[in-house]
């Protein structure tokens, strides 16, 4: 089956990440845009700000406001905003998200923040202050390499419970790689188990094939325990036996806290989509973004992945 893509009247979309409601059934979904005449420069990228809107089953989208999350020359977070997580809490939801301090360095580092609203459809959202999580410098690059293939990262938070505990995954890169296989997944454990607080642990993979291994999730795996996904260009991609395909690719591991099996390619990035998301009250289904011409759609393809904890109504802000 063919699915719609999901195309904004007025603004270029990429990126996306979601809260599902159970008791009504409804995605709430929270999506990377710009101004559509920014996009053949690639200057969307720096000029991005995060939108809102509901979705029953991501064949159909009601459209929200695009601007419920934006940077501000008054916070650290005075550049784009880009690809984030959002949780339920007791007194309303957080969203975790990435950006960047454009006096920091060559203004491309990136840092991960996380902000407020006491219902998940708030037309604004509110930065926290005093939280931003920066790279450690001694196992995560701290700053934008010189010479490096792609740009600094850390960014694309995704949090999970595991065994009592809190984890967050970030997209991140090595010191200890060479340009252009420095890729990582960068591996963070709630100190306190609270939201604010957070202790680096070593990367949760680190298979020396990628230059960025970008928006990722741990979900259940029916065969093999757990399945960490990520999604890498083809021209960042120097993994065996794929060619340089690029696109969405899993790691099975009977351990939710360490991925080190070699990546399969789930799907390709000539299918069309990228920065894909597995949707597990969809079966499953694989869910990304048209890359040729923005927009989201279905893949059809379906996992049958099933999410982790990530119920964090025992947080309070």
């Amino acid at each position: 089956m063919m699915f719609p893509t999901l195309y904004h009247p007025s603004r270029y979309i990429w990126d996306f990440w979601y809260y599902f409601d159970p008791n009504n059934k409804l995605f709430h979904v929270f999506y990377l845009n710009a101004d559509p005449a920014l996009v053949p420069d690639e200057k969307h990228h720096w000029a991005s700000q995060v939108g809102y809107g509901i979705t029953k089953d991501f064949t159909s989208m009601d459209w929200g406001p695009v601007d419920i999350l934006t940077a501000s020359p008054l916070r650290w977070d005075n550049s784009s905003i880009w690809t984030g997580d959002v949780v339920r809490i007791s007194n309303g939801f957080l969203l975790f998200y990435t950006s960047r301090n454009s006096e920091t360095d060559d203004g491309k580092t990136q840092n991960i923040g996380v902000a407020y609203a006491n219902r998940i459809g708030a037309p604004k959202w509110e930065p926290i202050p005093n939280i931003q999580l920066q790279p450690d410098g001694l196992v995560y690059s701290a700053q934008h390499i010189p010479n490096d293939v792609t740009i600094h990262a850390w960014r694309d938070p995704f949090v999970f419970r595991h065994d009592n505990q809190i984890y967050m995954v970030v997209t991140a890169k090595s010191i200890k790689r060479p340009i252009g296989n420095n890729g990582v997944v960068a591996l963070l454990h709630s100190a306190d188990g609270s939201y604010k607080n957070w202790e680096y642990l070593k990367p949760i993979t680190n298979p020396g094939f990628y230059s960025e291994m970008e928006v990722t999730q741990i979900l259940q795996n029916p065969k093999s325990g757990f399945e960490l996904v990520f999604s890498t260009g083809p021209k960042y991609d120097k993994s065996p036996g794929t060619k340089g395909s690029g696109g969405l690719y899993g790691i099975s591991s009977a351990n939710a806290l360490s991925f080190k099996n070699n990546p399969q390619l789930l799907l390709p990035f000539d299918s069309g989509l990228y920065a894909c998301r597995i949707i597990p009250e969809l079966d499953g289904e694989i869910v990304g973004f048209d890359h040729r011409t923005g927009g989201i759609r279905r893949s059809g393809i379906k996992t049958a992945y099933k999410s982790l904890d990530r119920d964090f109504r025992d947080w309070t802000l």
